[in-house]
């Protein structure tokens, strides 16, 4: 009789040593879940922000050059908020780069390379700890990419008085890419006009700032509906 007590209570106590155990494990999950989430808003809001900066990059005027060095300062702060691995130093070694010499196209696609790698760190990470939500979100910041490298070329393009032709390859390369059944009246537009007006034109009748406010709604409306989607 005693040794079946002594038996039920040490199996007691080890379903209870398990339970306590799992819920361990699982506070342990959502802390580590919780913090790769807001590194990857973080990362995120860094793409935007680079892209951005790109974007003024290629615009002579001061007015694109202060909201240059704004966004600047801000994604200084950024680098210093976002903790994690997955902010690497290299990545920052070339964003000080970046900063000394904005006007520079390739540079700016370098790190944000590097930042789609760590966002598909974080979402492979996240989706192992069981957030499914965030699967497929590396691909849609590629996607967005390609709007965003239109812009960089298009603002580009613009100070001259006809579209290079090494930058009208690169932007109906990106154009093609961007058209799709799916893409919406507003991207289809926009391609059209852009194709009139700056890529196919016999002279450019866009100016570098008209480009950057013509494509710029449609990328922070992606970008807004991707962080949402991990909110």
């Amino acid at each position: 009789m005693e040794v079946s007590i002594a038996l039920i209570l040490a199996a007691g106590l080890v379903l209870l040593g398990n339970h306590l155990s799992g819920i361990a494990a699982e506070r342990h999950r959502k802390r580590l879940s919780a913090t790769d989430v807001q590194a990857l808003q973080h990362a995120l809001e860094v793409l935007q922000f680079v892209q951005k900066h790109r974007g003024l990059g290629g615009q002579p005027d001061a007015a694109a050059a202060t909201q240059r060095l704004e966004i600047a300062s801000h994604i200084d702060r950024l680098w210093q908020e976002w903790k994690g691995e997955e902010n690497r130093p290299p990545m920052r070694a070339l964003w000080q780069q970046i900063r000394r010499t904005p006007a520079d196209f390739e540079p700016h696609c370098i790190l944000i390379e590097q930042l789609l790698e760590s966002i598909h760190v974080l979402e492979l990470r996240l989706v192992f700890q069981g957030n499914p939500q965030v699967f497929g979100m590396c691909e849609a910041c590629r996607a967005l990419e390609d709007l965003g490298r239109l812009r960089g070329l298009a603002v580009r393009a613009a100070n001259f008085e006809k579209c290079p032709l090494d930058m009208q390859i690169q932007m109906r390369y990106l154009c093609l890419r961007l058209t799709d059944p799916i893409s919406g009246d507003s991207l289809r537009n926009l391609i059209e006009h852009l194709e009139c007006n700056l890529i196919d034109a016999p002279r450019v009748s866009l100016a570098p700032a008209e480009c950057y406010a013509l494509i710029t709604p449609i990328i922070d409306e992606r970008l807004q509906g991707i962080r949402h989607s991990i909110a």
